[in-house]
């Protein structure tokens, strides 16, 4: 190593200008990182949507969910298949295993949905390449001139299609509006007056609908092409179509009913409420990212396509006015990085030039930081990771610098031993070379302590991968920046002698630290009764502490699942959420709230007109009364919508709302699955449990996912009566689709635009059960049978929705948590669920999804791969000490090092989940490059001939400063991160917590616990040499 130091320190300058080009690469690489709020953390999924109109949800089940799910079971990676069935929908989301690639996973998928063949016509498409963290957009479009048929003709027709235009963006969803159609009301009378069957209208509309094509004629020198154009222009062209020529006279379309611009039946309405606006009807769209694309760059160009269509497209007074915005909450959370990045920079700089007294010294040591995170952003450029708050915000600068702290602090002893006599490059390359091992050691454990964090899975991995990846680069250019680069600099600064300041107050403390640990040394034994103490502390705070898988994810925003009473009807939802609206709106906190009721009326969401997403906007925090939080505004939100009749709401936030809609099936922390075929009794025990769960301290928002029977008019086809008229089941399928559901027969063209036809008898006709039955059929003879003749209607309850996973029916109970781990709440839970629900065990079986699903598998994974990983840190250890006993010693004291951070977990009333997890990891690398530095150097006075008590207090002492300042600039480095509140700032928090207190007794316990243990070891091994000697 003296050699490659001399080396360097010869060619600082030709170092210094490789580092110079290296930040300049780095500032070109930070630019081209995809910058987000938080990473894409949903799976590889994809939905499958097929939409059946006027098939209930117990027919979608059995004629299109169910062959498709047999088809598509045992496809290659898949790890959960989960279906819903609802009126005149079914959706299919299959979760493959990590590492499948989207578009593999997609065309096999394709290729085994085209195998199946499904009645009806249904074709099953899938969703676009998008995830649950994809929605970077949403606007809603305002006008004063314009009503709301011609505002949702501009939104599908002009602004869809030019924001789809740009890069990255996978679709532009529509909700709200009013989607225009040609609609044929006919009167049957007419058909029984002129006697036309349905079937003979739907037949002539389709012939006179059409263009041909007839090749090309040549007409002297020219060539022209043949056209026969046919197709329906308007309502006069449709009008005019001959239906049947009686008594030599055409019968008109225009004679058999009436013709008009209608719409299709709402399936759902979006309301939007801000302190400028109410829109009791309006439209709304929905931007969503193709998955792995740049999410900054591409709301830069989505913006400017909306100012484009504001400023030069739309009519005068049309405007889009964008509402929900991820650059907003990536400017947030980059803001919250930033200034506590910049924070922690600020104070690790002073406490350099506190301990070391130099200026000069503190910003040599100082360099390592912008130097190891542009040489970090250069990695992370090439490999792909992005820049969030996660890989981030978890960089610790007090870390990073400490190999350069080191170094530069033994050069500096140097410096301060001979002040009046010029330092020649040998003296710097022996002091470099003598520290240059440890430090190269040290780091590379710290790498070596965050290797669990490439094992987990699922989100953990999306996660904190991404941060492993980012922290490992940075100590990779921080290790080159203190072998490499601090020698040459300290070199050439302190060449010259120059007098050195001192700190009276640190030399105290070296005097006092001299005399405590000569005395500890003396007496080695009084070390024990504490450390056991220290010891017995952490095992009980262990237990004691709650367990969570993750904290809670602060987007800036609320949303909020509302289920209204079962069958109501759109206006009746729509005047509900009008109210809800104006409930949420009035709290001085929030911004805006937008509520959508149903689904859009060519959406595939599985939603009914009695369900309500309601999106809540909140002002910045810094705006909020002092002290406020934001879960104290939901408990006051939910105490004032619970006085209203009615609702059943749930809260949680935007993007893990979806995410734990794909993952788990329920919008809601925990979810508990009662798996079994008959959907009564299911939901009857889910009843049950619901009841008992929410007694539960803790539990929130419980409640069945799944509606309750929905009221419906059943037709049941009598065969034996339909033969007996010689008619066919078909004829009665084609009145109920046709006539009384309003099926589109053919489709009108008007420049870029397509409207589809529909024919339906006049509402009169249809409006009740009786008038149902006396609606006719025309058999092949002509006869004239009426419906109730041959049909049995009556009217009864049916499943609004159906469940499905893994080929079984279920119902699902949610539960939020507040204030609560999910350890102790589950504990509770299923001793509660076991002693007082009754239900039959070998029918019906119940499972806990959600959050604890996740919280197993990274507590599994983390149970596996932490003993490992201590593992190749002893390895790492015995290779740099040489020997068992010293490295046993540094690892034995790991557990003393995690009392602080357990101890501040408790006190702060945080829970050990994940992100805590990685903070002790972290931890772990931090003690033990302590520990490396000051065995190393006792080992070396050693070496050289010092006497073992002598070299204990002569290297704890060398040391006690390094770790002193390296120990102080690591917790102060995170200390704003551990305070911080702002959005973005909810998971660094628990890690950040756990390295400050942590670190802060591990550095105690280092300082004076380590020698003293390192004292008793040796003299004993001294002791048993000289006895096997005589």
């Amino acid at each position: 190593m003296e050699k490659l130091l001399r080396l360097f320190i010869h060619r600082r300058l030709l170092i210094i200008t490789c580092f110079l080009l290296v930040s300049a690469f780095g500032v070109y690489s930070w630019v081209q990182l995809p910058i987000d709020a938080y990473p894409d953390i949903a799976d590889v999924t994809v939905q499958v949507a097929t939409q059946v109109p006027g098939l209930a949800a117990e027919e979608i089940e059995q004629q299109i969910t169910i062959p498709l799910e047999k088809e598509l079971n045992g496809l290659p990676g898949l790890q959960t298949m989960r279906s819903k069935n609802m009126f005149g929908i079914s959706t299919i989301i299959l979760v493959f295993k990590d590492g499948t690639d989207d578009y593999f996973a997609r065309q096999r998928v394709q290729e085994r949905i085209n195998e199946v063949e499904l009645p009806f016509g249904a074709a099953p498409s899938l969703n676009p390449l998008t995830s649950p963290t994809g929605e970077v957009c949403r606007y809603v479009i305002e006008s004063e001139n314009h009503n709301l048929r011609e505002i949702t003709d501009l939104q599908k027709w002009v602004i869809i299609p030019r924001l789809k235009q740009v890069t990255g963006v996978a679709d532009v969803s529509n909700f709200g509006g009013i989607t225009t159609q040609f609609q044929i009301e006919i009167d049957p009378k007419k058909l029984e007056k002129y006697n036309i069957s349905l079937a003979d209208v739907i037949d002539r509309i389709g012939k006179n609908n059409a263009n041909a094509g007839g090749s090309m004629i040549d007409r002297g020198n020219l060539s022209y092409v043949v056209r026969g154009i046919g197709l329906v222009k308007d309502l006069d062209d449709l009008g005019r179509i001959v239906v049947k020529t009686a008594n030599g006279l055409p019968i008109y379309l225009n004679d058999l009913g009436t013709l008009k611009y209608g719409n299709i039946e709402r399936k759902g309405v979006m309301g939007y409420t801000d302190r400028q606006r109410n829109y009791n009807d309006g439209i709304q769209g929905i931007v969503q990212l193709l998955r792995y694309e740049n999410p900054s760059q591409v709301l830069e160009n989505v913006h400017q396509a909306i100012d484009e269509l504001n400023n030069e497209t739309l009519p005068k007074g049309v405007k889009i006015h964008v509402f929900m915005d991820r650059t907003h909450l990536v400017h947030a959370t980059l803001s919250t990085v930033s200034h506590t990045l910049l924070f922690g920079i600020l104070l690790v700089v002073t406490v350099l030039i506190i301990f070391l007294g130099s200026w000069r010294g503190a910003l040599i040591a100082a360099v390592a930081i912008p130097l190891s995170l542009l040489i970090a952003f250069i990695l992370m450029h090439i490999t792909n990771i992005p820049a969030n708050l996660l890989s981030l915000g978890a960089i610790d600068f007090g870390i990073i610098v400490d190999g350069s702290i080191v170094m530069m602090e033994t050069i500096l002893r140097k410096r301060e031993e001979n002040p009046d006599e010029p330092l020649h490059a040998e003296n710097i390359v022996k002091r470099a070379a003598e520290v240059g091992k440890p430090i190269f050691f040290s780091l590379l454990i710290i790498i070596m302590a965050y290797l669990p964090l490439f094992t987990f899975e699922r989100i953990e991995k999306k996660m904190f991968t991404p941060m492993a990846f980012t922290v490992g680069y940075a100590l990779l250019g921080a290790l080159a920046v203190a072998l490499l680069l601090v020698p040459g600099l300290a070199y050439w600064v302190y060449r010259k002698p120059r007098k050195v300041a001192k700190n009276p107050w640190l030399e105290k403390l070296n005097h006092f630290y001299r005399k405590l640990i000569s005395r500890l040394v003396d007496r080695p034994k009084k070390v024990l009764a504490p450390l056991s103490a220290i010891l017995g502390a952490t095992i009980i705070l262990s237990i004691m502490v709650g367990k969570d898988f993750l904290p809670t994810l602060d987007e800036g925003s609320l949303w909020m699942q509302v289920q209204l009473p079962p069958g109501i009807n759109l206006d009746q939802s729509k005047a509900m959420a009008d109210t809800l609206r104006k409930h949420v709106i009035k709290f001085d906190e929030v911004s805006y709230v937008m509520t959508q009721v149903g689904r859009d009326d060519e959406g595939v969401d599985p939603f009914s007109t009695a369900h309500v997403e309601c999106a809540v906007g909140l002002r910045p925090y810094d705006q909020w009364a002092k002290r406020k939080k934001k879960t104290q505004l939901v408990e006051e939100m939910a105490a004032d919508l619970a006085k209203l009749p009615g609702y059943e709401i749930g809260f949680s936030q935007p993007i893990i709302d979806m995410v734990m809609d794909q993952i788990a099936g329920s919008h809601s922390d925990l979810a508990i699955k009662i798996y079994g075929e008959d959907q009564q009794e299911a939901r009857r025990i889910a009843q049950d449990i619901k009841s008992k769960v929410q007694k539960i301290e803790g539990a929130e928002d419980v409640s069945i996912e799944q509606e309750p029977p929905l009221p419906q008019l059943q037709i049941h086809a009598n065969r034996a009566k339909i033969a007996e008229y010689g008619l066919n089941v078909s004829d009665v399928a084609e009145l109920i689709e046709v006539a009384i559901g309003g099926k589109a027969i053919s489709q009108v063209f008007i420049g870029n635009k397509v409207y589809d036809i529909i024919c339906r008898y006049n509402e009169q006709f249809r409006d009740t059960p009786e008038k149902i039955g006396n609606l006719m059929l025309t058999s092949e003879t002509g006869a004239k049978i009426p419906l109730s003749q041959i049909a049995e209607i009556t009217t009864t309850t049916g499943p609004g929705i159906i469940t499905r996973e893994g080929n079984h029916r279920f119902v699902t109970v949610r539960v939020n948590l507040r204030d609560r781990d999910i350890s102790s709440f589950l504990h509770e839970a299923n001793r509660t669920i076991e002693k007082d629900v009754i239900y039959d065990h070998h029918d019906f079986h119940i499972l806990w999804g959600g959050q604890f699903d996740n919280q197993q598998r990274a507590y599994g994974r983390l149970a596996l791969i932490v003993p490992l990983s201590l593992a190749l840190m002893f390895i790492l250890l015995f290779w740099n000490f040489g020997n068992f006993r010293q490295a046993w010693l540094q690892i034995g004291m790991l557990p003393l090092a995690i009392f602080g951070g357990m101890l501040a977990l408790n006190v702060f009333r945080m829970t050990f989940n994940v992100s805590s997890a990685v903070g002790f990891i972290a931890l772990f690398g931090v003690f033990i490059q302590n520990g490396v530095l000051m065995i190393s150097h006792i080992n070396h006075l050693r070496e050289q001939g010092e006497n073992l008590k002598t070299a204990v207090i002569e290297g704890a002492l060398h040391r006690f400063r390094p770790i002193l300042m390296t120990s102080s600039v690591a917790i102060l480095g995170l200390i704003p991160a551990s305070l911080s509140t702002n959005i973005g700032s909810d998971v660094q928090r628990p890690l950040a917590t756990v390295i400050v207190y942590g670190l802060a007794f591990g550095t105690v316990i280092t300082l004076y616990a380590l020698p003293t243990l390192y004292y008793m070891v040796e003299k004993r091994f001294e002791s048993r040499q000289k006895t096997e000697e005589i």
